[in-house]
């Protein structure tokens, strides 16, 4: 027993050195902790998720004030500690950070609870809403929105980020199987969405399949992904909103997150498939928001160089949770010195000097005239005086042309919803 006793401190101190990796939330992503028996029921009344199957799946829920209850209304995908990934529509009616609350590491959701969440589930607030800025609420191009947390979330066995594509993916290969998750309804008219997380299969389909006239007849954009079956059958419905398309990452087990869910017509009819938009080409925008570090760390092969290094410094000088990103720091700065400069330049270049040379034959020519005013010719003197100070007026106004430059200042975005499609 003496000798097990080492083994066994050391098997704790590792242990905890890994939970205290994971609790960052800066472990591998897109690794699902457990995997539900292969079945063939699929979403809409798909079969049940395993707890802790999909990591990253987090409840939006709606919080109200008159009676302290919560009510499941969209999907996100975590992508750290204090960021996660949703639609830019669930903010339709509720645009507000506190009409929000979070839940992470949850398989079963009740609808309008007033209780605290069991744990390993852990419940968070909301710190900031950023909806894409070009969010059209009528053709729902862009819909893509990301919600900081605070505080920051807790990582372990039943919660963990999910994965982005890397820049070099490109849009999802078709044909490719791929999964949905969420708590959303379970039939197109049902009255509340699902207590239990649910899953399924979807084959990814063509977009040009997709946007054909019987389909959805050119409603279909290169930055939507759509996916499902011809049949219909299979399919997310309201409430999944928000919630991630995710396919198996070809380089090993991990899932990456491929679309966000957006809209449908209906649920799971026949050449109506769910319509999600494509996460790749967000990839920029992601960055410019939560930091290119953070983004870099959910995209597999490119955590593993800046991990060790450049995370390990900038926490304590600039902190990549607080700022929008590093390009926008650049775009933000130039414009505010440009409009300094114009105003400095009249006074260094020094034009007094060059305008003083000018004034003694000036004043000589006075004399001059002073001199020829006692000869009898005054009001030609006076004419010429007045020539000479129109002339000396006209001189110092050059320098002030060299103020064109005027920085646009960028302006507010207000958030729009609109009606869940799906």
């Amino acid at each position: 027993t003496v000798e097990m006793l080492p083994t066994a401190v050391l098997l704790v101190l590792t242990v905890s050195v890994v939970a205290k990796d994971n609790t960052m939330c800066d472990g591998p992503c897109g690794i699902r902790f457990r995997q539900s028996p292969q079945g063939t029921m699929r979403i809409v009344g798909g079969q049940a998720a395993a707890h802790g199957a999909w990591p990253w799946m987090v409840s939006l829920q709606v919080f109200t004030y008159h009676n302290k209850r919560r009510y499941h209304a969209c999907g996100g995908t975590l992508l750290n500690a204090h960021w996660l990934l949703t639609a830019a529509h669930c903010f339709r009616n509720k645009k507000k950070v506190y009409d929000w609350r979070l839940v992470f590491g949850a398989r079963e959701v009740e609808y309008g609870s007033n209780k605290p969440v069991k744990p390993p589930a852990q419940e968070r607030y909301v710190e900031k809403i950023i909806i894409h800025e070009r969010y059209s609420p009528g053709s729902e191009a862009n819909d893509i929105a990301l919600m900081k947390i605070t505080p920051p979330v807790v990582c372990g066995h039943v919660t963990g980020p999910g994965c982005l594509p890397q820049f070099r993916a490109g849009p999802p290969r078709v044909p490719q199987t791929c999964w949905v998750a969420g708590w959303g309804f379970l039939k197109e008219n049902d009255y509340r969405t699902s207590p239990v997380l649910q899953e399924a299969r979807v084959e990814l389909i063509d977009l040009d399949l997709c946007n054909s006239t019987q389909w959805y007849s050119g409603r279909i954009r290169s930055t939507n992904v759509c996916a499902g079956y011809p049949e219909g059958k299979v399919d997310t419905c309201q409430g999944d909103s928000g919630g991630p398309l995710m396919c198996r990452d070809s380089g090993g087990n991990a899932y990456v997150t491929v679309g966000v869910t957006s809209w449908g017509v209906g649920c799971a009819r026949a050449k109506r498939p769910g319509v999600y938009t494509s996460t790749w080409p967000y990839l920029n925008w992601i960055a410019s928001k939560i930091g290119s570090n953070a983004l870099q760390s959910v995209q597999l092969g490119t955590p593993a160089p800046p991990t060790p290094t450049a995370p390990a410094k900038h926490p304590s000088v600039n902190p990549p949770w607080y700022f929008q990103g590093p390009p926008q720091r650049p775009s933000l700065r130039p414009p505010a010195p440009r409009p300094r400069p114009p105003a400095p330049p009249p006074s260094p270049p020094a034009p007094p000097p060059s305008i003083k040379p000018p004034q003694v034959p000036s004043f000589a020519k006075r004399l001059e005239q002073l001199v020829e005013a006692l000869r009898g010719q005054v009001l030609s003197n006076r004419r010429g005086n007045d020539d000479m100070e129109t002339t000396d007026l006209t001189e110092p106004t050059t320098p002030s042309s060299s103020d064109p430059m005027v920085s646009r200042p960028r302006e507010p975005f207000t958030p729009q919803g609109r009606r869940e499609m799906k």
